[in-house]
């Protein structure tokens, strides 16, 4: 290993990749494309790993693989001089000294430029902001600028800034920028915006699997779904490795149905626990009164709450009067592992066919319980049930999806991210697949994995890792954890780690204090975990 695993502290994909060997880095690449369409992290990091190894000596599936990941980063960063030198000097992007030629001409405040690429857009988007508007209002030119502006605006959710109506963008760039407008927009779900700009895109785009993608789904939303299929057809041929479009693609071919039925015909509990949140509690449950959950019984434990969710449940009550509705009220936090345990080892719901977990700060889908079921119920070696899981907004941003093992080797165990970086739900995970990990925010557990998974591990309180642990101690039993992407639970997450998270010192200690637990408890079985259902290592066949 070049650099050994820092356990204990958080790591970049690029640094986990240098810490791996050069097969494992591989298969790490593979299972990202595998389950996810890339995204700029994950790409320069294995390019760079890549090229550190010798980008002319590397055996074929690596050379495919680099190829792979330096035309996406061409696709996601089509005015990144940097990317276009290094995909033109290795073949992969016809036309690329063109455009560098362009942007070099245009280019303006070299320093400013320098600057505010290198300020963390997570924090100071509103700077950077600031930044490329002075610029371009006097270099109205610079495509670069014009570009990191509506970087920043997408990273917030919004619509290009005014200020990019008085750019004006080099001829020979115009197909390119109106592609990048489209993808813009469509990669956001925004359809209505999206479409006019289609026109003017599709020359450029139809070579771009990640540009085919955002059309399929845009086709679909419009109700064609025969154009949607073509257009996905179109992107696996370009990018075969990219299992997300062909996945998708027999979703759109087959869709799935959910059968209604079961939420009657199957025994039902669910289950919440929640500390000092009593107005999301109160959402949540007016949330929960909205759905389809037929004769399903409710249970919510107050983990010691201070505030006034006691009230706030109660008054729930009324939301629920012909069903079996309980309050559980402990005067002290137990944090949230024992919490799930507690409810798990009440009698009521052990005699339930399922346990559903529900946050106490989501909205829910409300035929969810529905969609999970029919999932469950296809196979009776599936153990747990998750859905898609998104951030609060007009344009959802995605927050998880699944996770599988990165890391197994004799030096440590590590978990995939749970979802792309800066991605939007605009569609291609709208899928039913086979995982290792599921969100603990909205799941579906079959009571009957209770015999071989009976509890989730404490050593994980107050909070976070505990319920991927339980999830591999399913899989590592036998049982199968599933993804349902039909199912969207909006999460407005007060914890844990993501891109619109903002920890503090102490939040963040406990999270990498339990992925040091996380480590230790399974380090001992990572021969094991190689062989979990998406793991890194599985995909590397030299």
């Amino acid at each position: 290993m070049a650099n050994p695993l820092s356990f204990g502290q958080v790591m970049n994909p690029e640094e986990e990749l240098n810490a791996i060997s050069f097969e494992d880095a591989c298969g790490y690449y593979a299972a990202i494309i595998d389950g996810f369409q890339v995204d700029m992290l994950q790409c320069i990091s294995f390019i760079n790993r890549m090229l550190g190894a010798g980008a002319s000596t590397l055996p074929p599936q690596a050379r495919a693989l680099l190829a792979q990941a330096v035309r996406a980063a061409v696709s996601l960063s089509p005015f990144d001089t940097d990317i276009l030198r290094l995909a033109a000097g290795l073949g992969l992007a016809p036309g690329a000294e063109t455009v560098v030629k362009v942007l070099d001409a245009t280019h303006a405040a070299p320093e400013v430029f320098e600057k505010a690429r290198q300020t963390n857009i997570k924090y100071h988007s509103e700077e950077i902001q600031e930044m490329c508007r002075e610029v371009l209002k006097r270099h109205p030119m610079a495509v670069r600028f014009a570009d990191m502006l509506l970087t920043v605006a997408h990273h917030r959710s919004e619509q290009p800034d005014d200020v990019l109506e008085g750019f004006r963008c080099p001829k020979v760039l115009e197909p390119l920028w109106s592609r990048r407008l489209f993808n813009h927009h469509a990669s956001m779900g925004d359809v209505e915006r999206a479409w006019p700009l289609w026109k003017r895109a599709r020359s450029v785009a139809a070579d771009d699997p990640i540009s085919l993608s955002q059309a399929a789904e845009m086709f679909h939303r419009r109700g064609d779904t025969g154009e949607a299929l073509a257009h996905y057809a179109r992107a696996v041929k370009l990018d075969p490795l990219q299992r997300p479009y062909a996945r998708r693609m027999e979703a759109l071919r087959t869709p799935f149905q959910p059968d209604h039925t079961l939420v009657r015909a199957k025994k039902v509990c669910i289950l919440l626990y929640t500390w000092n949140k009593a107005d999301m509690l109160g959402d949540t449950l007016q949330s929960l009164a909205g759905c389809d959950i037929g004769p399903a019984s409710i249970k919510v434990l107050l983990n010691g709450c201070k505030d006034h969710s006691r009230a706030v449940a109660e008054k729930a009550r009324a939301l629920f009067a012909d069903r079996d509705y309980e309050i559980i009220d402990l005067h002290v936090n137990i944090g949230a592992p024992a919490a799930r345990n507690w409810l798990l080892g009440l009698p009521s719901v052990q005699a339930c066919d399922y346990a559903a977990f529900l946050d106490d700060d989501v909205y829910l889908q409300p035929d969810w319980l529905a969609h999970m079921l029919t999932v469950a119920e296809s196979d009776p070696k599936i153990g747990n049930v998750g859905c898609k899981v998104v951030f609060p907004g007009e344009f959802p941003m995605l927050q998880y999806l699944y996770r599988h093992m990165s890391i197994a080797t004799s030096e440590g165990v590590r978990v995939s991210p749970g979802a792309p970086s800066q991605q939007y739900d605009f569609g291609l995970y709208g899928v039913i697949k086979e995982t290792s990990v599921v969100m603990g925010c909205q799941h579906l557990l079959r009571v009957a994995t209770l015999k071989d998974a009976p509890s989730f591990d404490i050593r994980y309180s107050p909070s976070q890792v505990d319920d991927t642990d339980h999830d591999l101690q399913l899989c590592l039993a036998g049982w199968k954890v599933m993804y349902c992407g039909t199912v969207t639970c909006v999460h407005r997450q007060t914890s844990g780690v993501s891109v619109r998270s903002v920890l503090s010192m102490s939040s963040l200690g406990n999270i990498t204090g339990n992925d040091v637990k996380f480590h230790f408890k399974w380090l001992d079985r990572w021969e094991e975990m190689r062989r979990l259902p998406g793991a890194a290592p599985g995909f590397w066949k030299g």
